[in-house]
């Protein structure tokens, strides 16, 4: 959709937005004057915000590690050196002096080269290739964190859980990214060479369940493999077996998987011997399992195996300083595919950042990709956009702590002890007013049941 109120950029910026290798550009002081759209997706940098910045302070939330660069450039060296990201993999860096003694900074994502060499030989891939939009449409989490400081709490809390060894359960809505949190969070206790065993449990047949997740010994029944097969715990040795959509494993088979996570032991269909599998485990779910178990639909033993350390995800209109980064991140993800490129016009924008993504992160790349379709058509945009009213939107304020009434102010002639007892008693009562349930109240408030429990208890 083609803006026409925003002013068009200059010819230069848009050649350099063009090319197909990322472009920086240091003036003799080091700071950027020119950043192209491939430089801001590869390395995971704000293009708007980078004119005038040095490298070193652009690069603080990048998702590479830009030190070699700049030491490089305090030695006076030119050359090429190899940087490592988690949205592109390997990025070879050439570093350049120009005339007015500045420099120019090439980023190719080595991926890509691969290839195009492998087509040029007329080889095929061992694996599809998939295309770079889709590869950088990864999260880049270093930006999302440097923007987020609870996101960056909730991922600083589940990497601290699997360096010790704790298991992790991701909660929150569908569509808020639990599996691609899954993935960075493997990536980050894990070697390249670890393999991730993602298990949607929603979408295997209750029948197959049992052998696709433990596996079976040949002739274990009719129709089975004369070799045998393993089970996707055992492909997961050595490294994460991420189960996702946690609450939908039928409950018969509940109790095989928690002796599985007691003793670290699996046994095939037809088998006779266990095996020990070593592994890492993440679930998540977008139900609640704690009422599931009140119901007798998941076992209450299984999930405190499972949930050690609970990573709740906020839906993604609770999280608004988000949004300008993924709407920006998709634009260009859809540009890499479009001979003419997409430009949002300022309300369309506005439309975007007033919407409430009931489907979170994956509507907004829903929308984003509907839009490139449609967007030459106005009456054909997306009706749910199109009906906001923005003049009703109200203006975002920052977020505060809830406050409960009467709380303000602590009691006083109490002692600090039995004050903050008394101030805490009541957070938790209007908690529990609130959402109905202790249980719910201890879910909201970041806490256990049990602590729920003992700080409600009336003394007699």
């Amino acid at each position: 959709m083609t803006s026409h109120t925003r002013p068009q950029p200059p010819a230069l910026e848009t050649a350099l937005d063009a090319l197909p290798d990322g472009l920086i550009v240091l003036d003799a002081t080091g700071a950027v004057t020119h950043l192209n759209r491939e430089a801001a997706m590869i390395g995971g940098l704000d293009a708007a915000t980078a004119p005038g910045q040095t490298l070193a302070r652009l690069g603080a939330g990048s998702a590479l590690n830009w030190l070699p660069v700049e030491e490089m450039i305090e030695a006076g060296r030119t050359g090429s050196v190899m940087l490592r990201g988690d949205t592109v993999g390997a990025v070879l860096v050439t570093l350049r002096r120009i005339a007015t003694g500045g420099h120019v900074l090439t980023l190719r994502d080595l991926a890509v080269l691969d290839h195009a060499r492998r087509q040029a030989a007329g080889q095929r891939d061992a694996a599809p290739f998939p295309t770079t939009a889709e590869r950088r449409l990864r999260p880049d989490f270093a930006r999302q964190r440097h923007l987020s400081p609870w996101l960056d709490r909730m991922m600083s809390r589940g990497e601290r859980a699997l360096l010790q060894g704790a298991r992790v359960i991701i909660t929150g809505e569908s569509g808020v990214g639990k599996t691609e949190i899954a993935r960075h969070l493997h990536g980050f206790v894990s070697n390249a060479t670890d393999p991730f065993i993602a298990v949607n449990c929603a979408a295997i047949p209750e029948t197959l369940f049992e052998s696709e997740l433990f596996g079976y010994e040949k002739g274990a029944f009719t129709g089975a493999s004369t070799e045998g097969k393993k089970g996707l715990i055992e492909m997961a040795e050595g490294g994460t077996l991420f189960l996702d959509e946690i609450g939908e494993i039928p409950l018969p088979l509940q109790a095989k998987l928690l002796t599985f996570l007691e003793d670290g032991m699996v046994m095939r269909i037809g088998g006779t011997r266990p095996r020990r599998v070593s592994v890492r485990v993440i679930s998540a779910t977008n139900r609640d399992l704690l009422a599931m178990a009140e119901e007798r639909r998941f076992r209450l033993d299984l999930y405190y195996r499972l949930a050690v350390v609970n990573m709740p995800i906020k839906p993604l209109r609770e999280v608004p300083e988000l949004l300008d980064h993924l709407i920006e991140r998709f634009l260009t993800a859809i540009n890499q595919r479009r001979s003419q490129p997409l430009d949002l016009s300022e309300d369309l924008c506005a439309r975007l950042r007033a919407y409430q993504y009931p489907g979170n992160i994956r509507e907004l790349w829903n929308l984003m990709q509907q839009i490139s379709v449609l967007g030459d058509d106005i009456d054909e945009l997306p009706r749910r956009l199109m009906a906001i009213d923005l003049d009703a939107v109200p203006v975002r304020a920052p977020a505060t702590a809830p406050t409960v009434a009467g709380a303000e102010d602590p009691p006083e002639g109490l002692p600090l002890r039995e004050a903050l007892a008394e101030y805490e008693l009541r957070i938790i009562e209007e908690a529990i007013r609130i959402h109905g349930s202790k249980r719910k109240a201890a879910a909201a408030l970041g806490v256990d049941i049990g602590t729920i429990s003992r700080k409600t208890r009336k003394e007699p």
